[in-house]
């Protein structure tokens, strides 16, 4: 077959049949993952970003070819999730430019339109990488390039010389990024891409061009709605919270918890025998400042009104206050915190389940504020939030924070009477102070730089770095722990997983006090998956 020429239609058969292929193969994607943690999500990622071009394009059966891949790049935009979703949505998007207002495009206006995507992906990415998506894409749209220069060529040939270039390109990644070579596999988004174009190609050789457009499952992908702050009376109105320190005797942390328990909630006492850090909301902090005096001595008291701090007075849905924030989150302890930290809307999500970039615009459109400042706590979250910064509909900021604590520490300078700059650069400035620990699992056996990983082995990571194998948790945590340590760090914050039991975590934490007497230790239950330890060190 020689195909010449490409409307509407055509375009929208061939991206849903790549979108079912890719769905199909989404998970041989994710194993290619360079550290062997159970978080590998590239593919599920590209699957989810393509399967909301495939809806917005089946939706509509548009048979010009710029009106389809405009249909396509929205679609892709609003689903884009993680980096590898955002590479591609931009992918997208620089084809739709290329070709709007065109009815149908033939082999030069093919090899243009990728030749525009590419330089449309390089220019969302701050720093780009070579061995990467971006290099794939790069020598699939040259080697169509060269195709075109040959006198028999048609846009079927060019199609096929585009795939053609970027899984040749794609087994090259490892020689260009040696992790990838040490683990022993080619870029994972690479290898996505280049199952989209197959999947395309697939669908023109078969023929299936002359069938109507093939009724594939789309999953609907409505993006769930993120969870709110609900608009209420409050119960108790002043947030409490200070430094307790000891006196002559040690602080007996369990009582206070025990006295506090009917003064209020959202209760909170952590540290050791030595220092405490109490949070409370309460409708009588004088009692319980007054309590906590006759054990030690009190430090760096805060005491908020919540009901003047949330601006809850609200009339009819009205914006009711300047700022407000959003976070991604996972865990239901981490959810807690980031909520008693004032945040307005916690989105689920961080670790193998990125939000999407409609999610963050739903988010923000449901923020009762005129300005917002999103976190996303994860470096693969950053791009899909900045993208829907970049098109909301009331000015948005991202704060760029990688981890959880990240995340945490930038709230413990916000301050709602600075305006917007002013907080975000405070906020950015927070989270360089703020070390970040990792405890997880290996999925798979894997060789990382000088690591020969066995499957189900401890993993510890620092700053993203794989750092410590080992067999037992509490060892891979102490090693972490000293390998970051600095004179300056006070304090050492643990959150534990879901699959850890309270009793266990905290005596992993009572051995690490009393091995680190110079540091302050306070444990919460994060609730996340994956991840048996968050730790940041301040």
């Amino acid at each position: 077959m020689k195909l010449e020429k490409m409307d509407g239609l055509l375009w929208s058969k061939l991206l849903i049949a790549s979108s079912i292929y890719l769905e199909e193969k989404k998970q041989v994607v994710d194993t290619l993952n360079v550290f062997p943690v159970p978080d590998g999500d590239t593919g599920t990622n590209m699957s989810l970003t393509m399967v909301s071009a495939a809806k917005a394009l089946k939706e509509k059966k548009e048979k010009e070819i710029g009106q389809a891949t405009k249909l396509m790049a929205h679609g892709a935009l609003m689903g884009a999730r993680g980096n590898s979703g955002v590479i591609l949505s931009q992918l997208l998007a620089g084809f739709a430019k290329s070709t709007e207002g065109q009815k149908e495009i033939d082999a030069q206006g093919f090899c243009q339109a990728l030749a525009l995507a590419v330089e449309t992906a390089y220019k969302a990415v701050m720093n780009p990488v070579e061995g990467t998506i971006l290099t794939v894409s790069r020598e699939a749209s040259q080697a169509a390039m060269n195709e075109l220069k040959n006198e028999d060529s048609s846009l079927h040939s060019v199609f096929q010389a585009t795939y053609r270039g970027a899984y040749e390109a794609l087994q090259k990644t490892p020689l260009m990024l040696s992790v990838l070579q040490q683990a022993g596999v080619v870029d994972a988004g690479g290898q996505g891409l280049v199952y989209i174009l197959e999947g395309m190609l697939v669908a023109l050789d078969n023929n299936l061009l002359k069938e109507p457009i093939p009724s594939f499952f789309v999953p609907d992908m409505v993006p769930k709605e993120a969870d709110v702050a609900e608009e209420k009376v409050l119960a108790y109105q002043y947030c409490t919270e200070f430094i307790l320190k000891k006196k002559k005797k040690d602080l007996p942390l369990e009582e206070i918890k025990t006295f506090l328990a009917d003064k209020g909630d959202c209760v909170l006492v952590v540290g050791s025998s030595e220092t405490g850090k109490v949070h409370i909301h309460t409708n009588s902090p004088g009692k319980v400042l007054d309590y906590c005096t006759g054990l030690g001595t009190l430090h760096q008291i805060k005491i908020d009104n919540m009901s003047e701090q949330s601006g809850e007075m609200s009339i009819k849905g009205k914006v009711v206050k300047q700022l407000g924030i959003i976070t991604v989150s996972f865990g239901t302890g981490l959810n807690d915190v980031f909520r008693s930290l004032g945040v307005d809307v916690v989105i689920e999500g961080g670790q193998t389940m990125n939000p999407s970039t409609q999610e963050f615009i739903n988010a923000i459109e449901q923020v009762l504020a005129e300005e917002v400042i999103i976190l996303p706590n994860n470096s693969n979250v950053i791009l899909a939030a900045q993208q829907a910064a970049s098109v909301a509909s009331k000015p948005t900021k991202v704060v760029a924070t990688k981890t959880i604590p990240q995340g945490i520490a930038a709230l413990m300078v916000y301050n709602a009477e600075n305006d917007l700059d002013i907080n975000k650069k405070k906020m950015e400035e927070a989270c360089q102070q703020i070390v970040t620990l990792e405890i997880t699992y290996a999925v798979r056996d894997a060789q990382y730089e000088d690591h020969l990983i066995k499957k189900g082995q401890i993993l510890g990571l620092g700053e993203g770095e794989l750092i410590i194998t080992g067999s037992k948790l509490e060892d891979v945590a102490e090693q972490l722990i000293n390998r970051f340590l600095q004179p300056e760090h006070e304090l050492v914050t643990v959150y534990y997983g879901a699959d850890l039991q309270e009793k266990d975590a905290a005596k992993m934490v009572e051995v690490l006090s009393e091995k680190y007497t110079q540091l302050d230790f306070e444990l919460h239950y994060g609730g996340q998956p994956l991840y048996y330890y968050l730790i940041s060190l301040e």
